[in-house]
């Protein structure tokens, strides 16, 4: 029989910064696998996230970061969504705790009157891709022109949208 866990999300402050550097680190390079690159967005969160139209959130277990999620503002009622990450053994249905950050961010969504949400990816990312389509995201060949450039999304081959209407 598995533990509850018991855990809290919360609008990102700056106070947060360092553990998701940690925790984006530890998720996308360490279990990934995926190489050491610059991540400029996590260095200015409020500003990237928050003070544009989006937002960030963070999932807390005992004052400890466990799960992160950003929605960014792409103009024309579209939002990316960006920094979907929880750490291994706080993965799980069960768990609930990548639901419940996603959910946070989708009624944020429907709430700042967004019609289209974006993601990017990489082909590894089989959970998660999973996880998208579970809620609701299409597999689509590509991004728009104007987000497929965009520094967060040019490393991703993966593409998913979510119709909010």
């Amino acid at each position: 029989m598995s533990q509850e866990i018991k855990f809290e999300i919360k609008e990102y402050s700056d106070d947060y910064k360092k553990q998701v550097n940690e925790l984006i680190f530890q998720v996308y390079e360490n279990s990934r696998g995926r190489p050491r690159r610059e991540r400029p967005d996590l260095n200015v969160i409020k500003e990237t996230y928050q003070d544009s139209g989006g937002n960030f959130w963070v999932a807390i277990n005992k004052n400890n970061i466990i799960g992160t999620i950003g929605l960014r503002d792409q103009g024309k009622k579209r939002a990316s969504m960006h920094r979907f990450a929880v750490i291994e053994n706080f993965r799980g249905k069960e768990k609930g705790v990548s639901t419940k950050l996603f959910f946070t961010l989708l009624e944020f969504a429907k709430m700042k009157g967004f019609k289209k949400i974006f993601l990017g990816t990489l082909p590894d990312a089989i959970p998660a891709m999973k996880f998208y389509e579970r809620n609701g995201f299409n597999n689509i060949k590509s991004l728009p022109k104007d987000l497929a450039k965009h520094p967060s999304l040019m490393y991703d081959t993966v593409f998913y949208k979510l119709d909010l209407e």
